[in-house]
């Protein structure tokens, strides 16, 4: 690979300003009309109802009394999903299918986004513009200028509004413990640095509905779910197709809506990489795979995103970030850091709860071995950084935009390499992240 694909585009730089201011100066006092207080209740809309919708549902109501909290709005296209969830929450919650309803209501303090990816960024800026709290599962944007996008509509509210991605090992206190032991033990400057994600998968997924003659009428409002009416710096959503029930069931094998273990999976270890390492933007990515298990139907390829993929990360340092992604087989790489003087090895990337450093004697002068440690962390210690966060403005985010941004520009930029069989190329001016300094695009 020679050729390289610059990852920017010119007019990000006109249509992000010109968004981003136009979203500033139409913000009404009403949308910071209310300021929680350390004990207030937050009230809660959970949008997005699926696999992992659910989970947050289930999670926050499992443990609303220790969170203060009450859920007051379920959303989703799917009818039966909202109305199934608000009656699961119960109380004063309601349904509906429309996400605007909930960031409209006065009685919303913040919303849960777990919707298809390519719906994130539009209803992350929305819901801050809106006056809400967001917690938004990853990743931030479909492409790098929406990422950007959520980052700096984030970064003008700060201080009154706060922005959680959904990546809970960045909770872990290890994090940071691998962070002070690369800055103060020796270590040296992270040169290598890989981790994995990988499962097995099964040759087919079964399809809610498959064999329903038109599940539209079971209450799937299909077009909302494509998103084609609306444009987030303006890039539509997705295009306009018609009803197919593995797009909307299985909708991370596509395109359209996904970037599938690219941009979903690897999200969460490359922000725990990048929070221990401090590592900012690449500059170059390269990436390889292919799809070896989606099977066919009618002839036609059903999985367009790669289950086997892997991905080669520059930074301007010289340090390299490997991310190796499979649903061939579930036996994992190492998640290491190797540095001149010393390799760190976490024990389990997912909820890292130990991590081994092994010093380089003749490089580091260290000879003893460590073992640093750091309690056992799930979602609901990343849900309560969240909440801690929302009525504290004090309160640091475990993984807040300006890092989720980060990851997610480097993951675009390497499956543009994939998708182009080029190599994606990203220059920045310095190492702040683009929402305090603005980026020098490649032309």
């Amino acid at each position: 690979m020679t050729e390289q694909s610059p990852i920017n585009r010119r007019r990000f730089l006109q249509t992000s300003a010109a968004l981003t201011t136009a979203g500033i100066a139409s913000l009404s006092p009403s949308a910071y009309s209310s300021v929680l207080g350390a004990n207030d209740r937050i009230h809660l809309a959970v949008i997005g109802l699926g696999t992992m919708g659910n989970q947050h549902l289930e999670a926050l109501l499992a443990r609303r009394a220790e969170f203060n909290i009450e859920i007051r709005q379920t959303c989703d296209v799917y009818r039966k999903r909202a109305e199934r969830a608000a009656s699961q929450a119960g109380g004063r919650c309601r349904a509906t299918r429309g996400y605007e309803d909930a960031l409209a209501s006065p009685h919303i303090d913040a919303v849960f986004v777990a919707t298809p990816d390519h719906w994130h960024a539009r209803m992350a800026v929305d819901a801050l513009e809106a006056g809400k709290h967001v917690y938004l599962e990853p990743p931030l944007g479909h492409t790098a200028e929406q990422a950007l996008e959520v980052s700096r509509v984030a970064q003008a509210h700060q201080g009154r509004l706060r922005v959680q991605v959904g990546c809970e090992s960045t909770s872990s206190e290890l994090v940071d413990r691998v962070r002070a032991c690369l800055q103060h033990q020796g270590a040296g400057q992270a040169l290598m640095v890989s981790s994995t994600y990988t499962g097995e998968q099964p040759l087919s997924h079964p399809v809610e509905w498959e064999n329903i003659a038109c599940p539209r009428r079971a209450g799937i409002d299909w077009d909302r779910w494509l998103g084609h009416g609306y444009t987030c710096v303006g890039q539509p959503l997705a295009p306009q197709r018609v009803w197919d029930p593995r797009r909307y069931f299985q909708f991370r094998r596509y395109w359209d809506y996904s970037g599938g273990v690219g941009t979903d999976l690897f999200f969460h270890r490359l922000t725990l990489l990048l929070k221990a390492t401090g590592l900012g933007y690449p500059e170059r990515a390269i990436a390889a795979g292919g799809s070896w298990l989606g099977g066919r139907r009618g002839g036609q390829e059903e999985r367009e995103v790669p289950d086997l993929y892997n991905v080669l990360l520059e930074y301007p340092n010289g340090s390299v970030v490997t991310l190796v992604g499979s649903g061939l087989n579930a036996d994992p790489v190492p998640t290491q850091i190797a540095c001149p003087g010393a390799l760190i090895t976490l024990n389990d990337p997912d909820w890292p709860t130990s991590a081994e450093f092994r010093p380089q004697q003749r490089r580091s002068g260290i000879s003893t071995r460590a073992r640093l440690t750091g309690q056992p962390v799930g979602r609901d210690e990343h849900r309560e950084n969240f909440f801690r966060a929302c009525r504290d403005a004090r309160t640091e985010l475990s993984c807040p935009a300006n890092l989720g941004v980060r990851a997610n520009v480097a993951l675009v930029m390497a499956l543009s390499a994939y998708r182009e069989q080029k190599v994606s190329h990203w220059e920045a001016s310095g190492q702040q992240p683009p929402d305090r300094e603005v980026e020098r695009y490649q032309e």
